[in-house]
């Protein structure tokens, strides 16, 4: 598999006029262990690993994942949870100046297939079993003997990851330079097939600078996370941002309001970045002050009275904030500012962040977005024309208003796809696994809201004459084709056909429209 090993390369030019971090994550890792090396850096459960104990840890994983065959610019898969271990994986990756590519532990074998199809990892490294799921026997059986599986947390004696852990302490030499490619963020979008964006040291350092200015964090902070680290608000926050502050992050592994303000107030935790469902969660399950001092909130559509609602039972300073996986925080509102300020629309451009909206037939009005987060392409290159202007912005496919005062509005998507709890996939891939059941002959998903999840989704089906497909039949269905069970649809409307443009394109605004209630309630419709 030598020869597929191919270098990844960025695909758009790098951003101009834009002053960029001048290090890696290594050496910011070798660095804050050199200043601060007794200092808690992560806590997961019973485990609390300082800065030294972080970077020898990942250090005898990146010299095992060399003895490997790891070589600068390599991919090395992750499907963690929010473990410490994976907090560890993720630095040893660095050091070996290897290229890390995040899976959410959701994903499944259809999921998984594209990825490593494109990626060619040379390891992956995922739990022996999470939630009753054998991750680390389903990558053996996608990847076979192309690369080496490293299994997490093993049932029965020392496990593969826990070895290279337990090896003698090995300093690696550190290679590669602030420009290079760093990570894979997969990330879902209007096609039928996740994006792999590509993202530089630069890039994702100067996003943790910036949201650590924009926030007034320090190193006397403690970041709390319960965001999956495979997803870009995990991997910034609760991987990078806590780095670059030089302070501890506390992890909690599977979402539970309860436990997280038990975690919250026990470690003192003053900062975390989530999206509305988590928001929600913490604003039910306070009966006093919270020692939040700031929640950032993002990734999903959030009302305003929740805002306001949150920092009543809490006393936390809630603020709104637009971005994606491409340029992970657009826009934020001021955190110091004036609360219903705060509590409407996304907040202004960040830092040097640049927001634009560009209305044409096409798209409507069209947020554009550029800085220097902003990441380098797509690992598929097809994909960046429709992605960019000619003049270097980024088409976020969101449609929205800029106020006179600069504040971001998100009136609607262009792209179809569904935001459940944080969680967006694209309704393309589900209606692609939907017209493969018999029962199918016409399928179009579209989202519904919802008061915890923000969306689910509904499935318009028109059935084949004789048949009659129930909701749970097509939910099996998705989940037996290997994808994750959260993208199978939760309401099921049977239709004798889908209304169309004249060109054939389905009229999803229809669909939406029948969904919903007069009060914005889904319900159950048929015709």
């Amino acid at each position: 598999m030598t020869d597929e090993h191919t270098t990844l390369t960025a695909t758009r030019p790098h951003h101009l006029n834009y002053e960029l971090p001048q290090h890696t994550f290594a050496q910011r890792l070798r660095l804050v262990a050199r200043l601060r090396p007794d200092e808690p850096a992560v806590m997961e459960g019973d485990v609390c690993l300082t800065y030294s104990e972080l970077l020898g840890a990942a250090e005898r994983v990146a010299a095992g994942l060399q003895d490997l065959g790891v070589r600068p610019g390599d991919r090395v898969v992750t499907q963690l949870p929010n473990w410490w271990e994976a907090t560890v994986a993720s630095w040893a990756v660095f050091l070996a100046g290897a290229i890390l590519v995040p899976v959410v532990p959701i994903y499944r074998s259809q999921e998984l297939a594209f990825i490593i199809g494109q990626v060619k990892p040379r390891v992956l490294i995922a739990p022996m079993r999470y939630r009753s799921y054998d991750h680390a026997a389903e990558l053996r059986h996608q990847v076979g003997t192309t690369a080496t599986v490293l299994d997490v947390r093993g049932a029965d004696g020392p496990s593969c990851f826990e070895r290279l852990l337990a090896g003698p302490h090995r300093s690696v030499e550190l290679s590669g330079m602030p420009e290079d490619i760093a990570v894979v963020l997969y990330t879902s979008g209007t096609t039928s097939q996740a994006k792999g964006a590509l993202h530089s040291h630069q890039t994702l350092l100067a996003e943790a600078a910036d949201v650590s200015r924009w926030c007034r964090l320090s190193n006397v902070d403690r970041v709390f996370m319960a965001s999956p680290l495979s997803h870009i608000t995990g991997l910034s926050y609760g991987i990078l941002l806590p780095v670059e502050l030089g302070c501890a992050v506390v992890l909690q592994d599977q979402w539970d309001p309860s436990e997280a303000v038990r975690l919250i107030e026990r470690h003192h935790c003053t900062f975390t970045v989530s999206s509305t469902p988590f928001l929600r969660g913490l604003a039910a399950a306070y009966s006093g002050p919270s020692s939040l001092v700031t929640f950032v909130c993002g990734g999903a559509d959030i009302p305003a009275d929740l805002v306001r609602q949150a920092h009543r039972a809490m006393g936390t300073r809630v603020v709104r904030t637009y971005g994606s996986t491409e340029l992970p925080t657009s826009s934020m509102a001021n955190p110091f500012g004036d609360l219903d300020v705060a509590a409407d629309g996304e907040g202004i451009a960040m830092e040097s962040n640049e927001l634009e909206v560009r209305a044409d037939a096409e798209s409507g009005h069209e947020l554009l977005v550029r800085g220097r987060e902003l990441f380098l392409g797509y690992l598929d290159e097809d994909l960046n024309a429709a992605a960019f202007t000619e003049d270097g912005w980024f088409r976020t496919g969101d449609q929205a208003r800029i106020d006179a005062d600069g504040t971001v509005h998100i009136i609607g998507r262009i792209k179809d796809i569904v935001n459940r709890g944080g969680e967006k996939y694209s309704v393309a891939e589900v209606e692609s696994l939907l017209l493969r059941h018999p029962a199918v002959a016409d399928v179009a998903v579209v989202s519904y809201p919802d008061p915890v999840l923000v969306e689910r989704a509904c499935a318009f089906v028109v059935p084949v004459p004789g048949t009659a497909p129930t909701l749970a039949e097509l939910r099996d269905h998705v989940v037996a084709s290997g994808t994750a069970i959260q993208k199978a649809p939760e309401m099921l409307v049977i239709v004798n056909d889908l209304p169309r443009t004249a060109s054939g394109k389905v009229q999803r605004f229809m669909l939406r429209d029948q969904v919903r209630g007069t009060d914005g309630a889904a319900r159950q419709v048929s015709r």
